[in-house]
């Protein structure tokens, strides 16, 4: 038995044979035909990239149908690429003039472009380079019938095993059997994430020569919550897991019961739980699982899903929809949280040697205005008349506040000055996310209308933590004493001044956390869609008083370790057993054992 470790992100419990699929690269050598070939090889091409074509407009189609245009969209431009009239025309000039095979004259064209493109340091060109590549690899794979680098249909369970999917390629899991995967390359907020997440197959991402370390056919065990790949597991672990699978399953019908329920203590507090959304597909989700309205829109895919800035007609429709879909609750459309690498295009070249703590989210906008206010005059549009909420994120001062604010009266005057209807008393808020302004969240509240904590941020800039660094991975602590006291001490600023006080990072949708947060006084929780049903058991399962308790008690621990085991024994004392998350819950039970238990 072997466990590997990498980055869940799309949780569940995934248990089959593994299929792989290696993607060594696809040499090819020169190699001559004859003059009276040339007709037949030209065709030959031709037919491989209709082919292309067809299988790129099919998977589109799929997408389309299961998740909106819009992510369909992230397949549109190796389809525009697969039908570039410059390929095509100088691959066959090359077939007629050097008498060279029609894989030899495509991929001799195809290299060139991709070093053009890789000699210029741009995020926006290393896309382009990947999308080129995954095309050079479709249709090489075509013109030499290359099966094993095709992800074929499976007849049963399967495990995926590959080194990265272009985005057709993960749409194309929508039609198959596969109940896990496991991927080399990609990150959290890459296509695979969103898509895997949406169609609930546990991934996990970071695996280093994954397809080198399982042999094909091998039964794994994916643990996309804990962002673990079992290989050939004992019988021991084997049972626990399939054990776990079941209690998930179980566990999850008895949780669905609370979708309909409002999120009220037993002591009669009430709660809002709403929804974090990426996609504008994801409505769907939202809807199902009954949330309190969206806590969290987070717009940034409108703006990589497209190769110019998104205009102000097309966000318009875009936060209309969604409002108009969830109404009577309301919407929070965060504006663009994204690095300035995305607009090289429009704005030139920007290198930075840290992005994290860079140029970017409403630096940006402060910088740019002309980029943020489009935004903002399509979410004032779509607010007239719809309960829409604006905020604002990476605020780091109040200057950055009173700025933010100006656009906005500048952007609604503009509207005005135009005839166009727009919203004359929108609610403003702010992520804290950054510890000054969780330092200076009582001044900060004097100028918002509420506050939405962005606790994956906060516990990265607390801590000095890139929290997609493999090195310091275990640095990243979610329960470290000085995050849940700027946490706490947000809360209660937040309150003092007169406004409430959300939370959407991913600590809200832990039980645990949960009734430490209600105890802190937070207002509203917002979470991914299928937690949302979770989050309102565990609050109706509670008394306010005792979260309070709970939460008074953690804010006196100095470790970790020592606010992880009060939390489970306290989980355990409050929650019903059908909270746990199986093999969460499983790992903690143990570590209750040593050490954190007892109350102060």
């Amino acid at each position: 038995m072997k466990i590997l470790e990498g980055t869940g992100v799309s949780p569940g419990i995934g248990i089959a044979p593994a299929y792989i699929v290696e993607r060594g690269e696809i040499v090819i050598d020169e190699e001559f035909i004859a003059p009276e070939k040339v007709v037949g090889e030209i065709e030959r091409f031709r037919a491989s990239i209709l082919k292309s074509k067809e299988q790129l407009a099919r998977l589109q189609a799929s997408v389309a149908k299961a998740m909106g245009d819009d992510t369909a969209g992230i397949i549109e431009a190796q389809l525009m690429l697969a039908s570039d009239v410059s390929v095509i025309d100088e691959t066959e000039k090359i077939i007629k003039k050097k008498l060279l095979t029609a894989e030899s004259a495509f991929d001799i064209v195809l290299q060139r472009n991709i070093e053009a493109l890789q000699a210029i340091e741009d995020a926006l060109m290393a896309d382009r380079v990947h999308d080129l590549r995954d095309i050079r690899k479709r249709v090489l794979i075509n013109l030499l019938e290359l099966s094993h680098h095709t992800i074929h249909e499976v007849p049963e369970d399967r495990i995926l095993v590959i080194q990265h999917l272009a985005p057709s390629e993960t749409a194309h899991l929508f039609h198959n059997k596969f109940v896990g995967i496991a991927l080399e390359m990609g990150g959290t907020t890459s296509h695979v994430a969103i898509m895997t997440r949406t169609m609930e197959i546990p991934c996990v991402l970071g695996l280093d020569g994954i397809t080198e370390h399982i042999p094909s056919g091998k039964r794994v065990i994916i643990d996309g919550t804990n962002g673990k790949v079992i290989i050939d597991p004992d019988e021991k672990v084997l049972a626990e897991y399939r054990a776990l699978k079941n209690a998930r399953e179980k566990r999850r019908e008895w949780i669905d019961r609370f979708i309909d329920k409002p999120a009220v203590t037993k002591d009669g507090h009430k709660l809002l739980v709403g929804a974090n959304m990426e996609l504008p597909e994801e409505v769907e989700s939202v809807l199902k699982y009954r949330s309190d309205g969206v806590g969290l829109f987070r717009t940034e895919l409108i703006y990589t899903d497209t190769k110019n800035l998104p205009d102000e007609e097309k966000q318009t429709r875009i936060y209309q929809t969604l409002a108009d879909k969830i109404a009577p609750k309301s919407a929070i459309i965060r504006t663009f949280d994204i690095g300035g690498d995305k607009f090289t295009e429009i704005l030139g070249k920007t290198f930075e040697q840290n992005p994290f703590l860079g140029w970017r989210a409403i630096r940006i906008g402060l910088s740019k205005p002309w980029i943020l206010k489009t935004q903002l005059r399509a979410i004032l549009r779509a607010a007239y008349k719809r309960n829409i909420k604006i905020m604002f994120p990476m605020i780091s001062n109040i200057d950055e506040v009173k700025q933010a604010i100006g656009l906005i009266e500048e952007s609604r005057e503009e509207l005005h000055n135009k005839g166009i209807p727009c919203s004359d008393n929108l609610e403003v808020g702010v992520m804290i996310e950054i510890p000054s302004a969780a330092l200076l969240a009582r001044e900060i509240a004097k100028k918002v209308d509420f506050f939405s904590i962005g606790t994956n941020d906060l516990i990265q800039y607390t801590l000095a933590v890139d929290r997609g660094n493999q090195y310091v991975r275990n640095l990243y602590q979610s329960y470290n004493p000085a995050v849940l006291k700027l946490v706490n001490h947000t809360i209660k600023q937040a309150h003092a001044g007169g406004i409430w006080c959300g939370i959407c990072g991913e600590l809200a949708a832990d039980p645990r956390a949960t009734i430490m947060l209600a105890g802190m006084g937070i207002d509203e929780m917002s979470v991914n869609p299928p937690s949302v049903p979770k989050i309102k058991g565990v609050i109706r399962s509670i008394t306010i008083k005792d979260a309070r308790r709970v939460a008074e008690e953690c804010l006196h621990f100095s470790t970790q370790d020592e606010v992880l085991g009060y939390l489970n024994n306290m989980a355990r004392e409050l929650l019903p057993e059908e909270f746990f998350d199986g093999y969460t819950c499983c790992a903690d039970r143990r570590k209750t054992k040593r050490g954190g238990s007892k109350s102060r």
